[in-house]
């Protein structure tokens, strides 16, 4: 059973493709301004002193020739987003994390399954994990996020710090694997923020690790609610918490008693999305902006990375009684497999103190 998104009575969703028709000329010049991405989902704009606007970017988790090829790539997302003038870009969890590959495409071509992938990558660099194992008594998997860990973090902070600052905008660049000068023995997957003088701020370590984030898959390292800090715009106060952490209520209240007036959820859902799960996914932020009363907004990555199918429907959401239709979404995203950029406008005068 397909599900088909819900279009809140009152809001306008106006979806953009390329080569679209009309049979009025003006529209059609009007539609050929505003194109510039296969698919974007707008909510209509309104002109309140307190609006923010959000683009969510659901994106493509692929594996990327070369450090160009993954700057090219977010490069044409920003780009698609920026028509719409947003004040924050919102890109989806593990954004970062098939940088681990970079330089080693060819250990992939026969690999089956993620052990095949770590094994034919450690093979590649035998010498430097069995030092890194033996100084931090760390597994291989482990072995490999620390020895990649400078090509990970050069490729990534170069793509979006460049990206911020030319379009002079705030970018939540999703998650990638990251380890810490006071914690070298670990890898944490880790939330940033480039503001648009192009700076990074480290706004959380995830906590919840999923199975294949876990021992026998990719060996992160837990983090701590601690670690989640808010990031403050001209506009808005904003906290982004990863994933699975979005189940756990005391982060989300957490960093609303730090003042976020906006929760983002950055997720990259390894299964096939239906009906079902994304009901399941209800028990995530869609609760905590119930509960909490403010605005959220949840980016899924998509793709297929060895065998591992990426799936979901990228939203903005909130208090039910915000939304004109009482779902509770402002704008989803039209498809759980393709990359889209969701748009929407969020009246922050709605939000009030602490909850």
């Amino acid at each position: 059973m397909c599900y088909k998104p819900a279009t809140p009575r009152g809001i306008l969703l106006r979806r953009y493709t390329k080569g679209s028709s009309s049979a009025r000329i003006c529209l059609l010049f009007v539609c050929l301004l505003l194109v510039s991405s296969p698919r974007a989902v707008i909510a209509e704009e309104g002109d309140g002193a307190r609006e923010f606007v959000v683009a969510a970017l659901q994106t493509q988790l692929r594996w990327w020739v070369s450090a160009d090829d993954f700057a090219q790539h977010m490069a044409s997302r920003v780009e698609a987003a920026m028509v719409h003038r947003p004040d924050l870009l919102v890109f989806p969890e593990d954004l970062g994390t098939p940088l681990v590959a970079l330089g080693d495409l060819e250990a992939l071509e026969k690999a089956r399954s993620l052990p095949e992938a770590i094994q034919g990558v450690a093979a590649r660099h035998a010498e430097e994990v069995a030092a890194v194992v033996a100084q931090h008594k760390v597994s291989i998997q482990r072995a490999l996020w620390l020895i990649k860990s400078d090509v990970i973090m050069r490729t990534y902070v170069e793509t979006f710090s460049d990206l911020a600052r030319r379009h002079k905008v705030f970018i939540a660049a999703g998650s990638t694997p990251m380890v810490f000068a006071d914690k070298a023995g670990d890898a944490f997957n880790t939330a940033c923020v480039f503001d648009p003088e192009g700076q990074m701020q480290v706004v959380g370590r995830k906590v919840h690790l999923v199975n294949i984030e876990q021992a026998e898959g990719l060996d992160l390292s837990p983090g701590t609610i601690e670690s989640y800090k808010v990031f403050q715009t001209p506009k808005a106060v904003v906290g982004c918490i990863i994933c699975a952490d979005g189940w756990d209520p005391e982060i989300a209240k957490a960093l609303v008693k730090q003042g976020a007036q906006v929760l983002l959820q950055v997720s990259a859902n390894p299964e096939v999305w239906s009906a079902g799960t994304r009901e399941g996914w209800k028990n995530s932020l869609f609760s905590r902006v119930q509960e909490l009363k403010r605005w959220g907004v949840c980016v899924m990555g998509v793709g297929n990375l060895l065998g591992l199918p990426f799936q979901g429907q990228s939203a903005l959401v909130g208090p039910k009684e915000w939304t004109p239709d009482g779902s509770g979404f402002l704008v989803e995203a039209t498809s759980p497999t393709e990359e889209e950029v969701v748009v929407g406008t969020l009246d922050l005068s709605r939000v009030g103190g602490e909850q």
